[in-house]
């Protein structure tokens, strides 16, 4: 499964999620930047799936019409993960890479090479104990 990590994501979390052999690129990432960030979320999805990638967003209002627009019509689509507050709050800042990456590693592991076409998925905080660490893989 390949992931695009939504602008308001640090392109530090698709920095450490590539570390552990994933495909993630961030919005926010210089070489994405100029596809991905400051556009409408309706054309960052389109992008998206000309890409191949499930979208992870909080925007759940913007992605969901999107996502529907496509179902509507019939167009398959490739997902999109919505990583929620309280555990996944954007204002966080750095405080919140570290728990997405556990828990976008977790759902990538459980899901290996599978592409959820027409797929919705909520982000689930991962637990304390399970993941070796960065430092053991």
């Amino acid at each position: 499964m390949r992931l695009l990590l939504d602008e308001m994501w640090s392109h530090e979390i698709a920095f450490q999620l590539r570390r552990h052999d994933h495909d993630v690129i961030a919005a926010t990432e210089r070489e994405h930047a100029t596809r991905y960030s400051s556009t409408p979320d309706p054309v960052v999805f389109e992008r998206a799936q000309g890409d191949e990638r499930a979208i992870v967003t909080d925007n759940v209002a913007d992605y969901e019409a999107a996502r529907l627009e496509y179902e509507t019509a019939g167009e398959p689509h490739h997902g999109v993960i919505y990583a929620l507050a309280p555990a996944f709050n954007r204002h966080r800042g750095d405080q919140v890479i570290g728990p997405m990456v556990l828990a976008l590693d977790r759902f990538l592991d459980d899901h290996p090479g599978e592409d959820p076409f027409n797929g919705v998925h909520y982000l689930r905080p991962a637990p304390p104990c399970a993941h070796r660490s960065a430092s053991s893989r």
